[in-house]
């Protein structure tokens, strides 16, 4: 027969078996928990790499399409019958406008007794305006002048040597002329 201390002895051993049993199924749910954190930590950090790329990507993508927005020469060679089409309107409002506030029948200061009220009050503070800023309003429509004709002759080139790509290299001479300009031939 086994003794009251054997039992004991037994039950004592048992308990010590289950508690490394249960320190060992501890630690390995512990060690799964922390590489599940890890992972999540990763991803996470993964995740942010991700958004932040992506922020930046589309931030670049936004700035270089406003930049090809007013990129008149980009403007110019994806569009240039528009270019072409709105220089002409510009260039016909602007004739159109300076010949409606220029030419008059009356000097200015005169009554206009056939116009209705207001309307000669508004003559003069336009033809004031104008007449104040002329030497502006005469450099910003040679700006416009000299921009549409750089325009129209940047246009003109591209369609005769896409029309006819031998032009590019037709020689006079010495001289050769490639994609638009002169060189020297020796």
């Amino acid at each position: 027969m086994m003794s009251r201390s054997d039992d004991i002895e037994r039950v004592i051993e048992d308990t010590r078996r289950r508690m490394d049993a249960t320190q060992s199924a501890m630690t390995e749910k512990l060690e799964m928990l922390e590489q599940q954190i890890r992972e999540t930590v990763d991803d996470a950090h993964s995740a942010v790499e991700d958004v932040v790329i992506n922020v930046k990507e589309t931030i670049s993508d936004t700035a270089d399409a406003i930049k090809r927005t007013f990129d008149i020469s980009y403007q110019t060679e994806r569009h240039p019958w528009v270019v072409f089409s709105g220089s002409l309107l510009v260039g016909y409002l602007l004739g159109n406008r300076r010949g409606k506030s220029f030419s008059r029948s009356s000097p200015p200061g005169e009554n206009f007794d056939d116009e209705p009220y207001g309307h000669h009050r508004q003559r003069r503070l336009t033809s004031g305006v104008l007449n104040q800023f002329g030497n502006e309003i005469g450099s910003l429509k040679g700006a416009v002048v000299t921009a549409v004709i750089g325009a129209l002759w940047k246009m003109a080139k591209q369609a005769l040597s896409r029309s006819n790509p031998q032009s590019q290299k037709t020689r006079y001479g010495n001289a050769k002329i490639v994609n638009g300009t002169y060189e020297k031939s020796g």
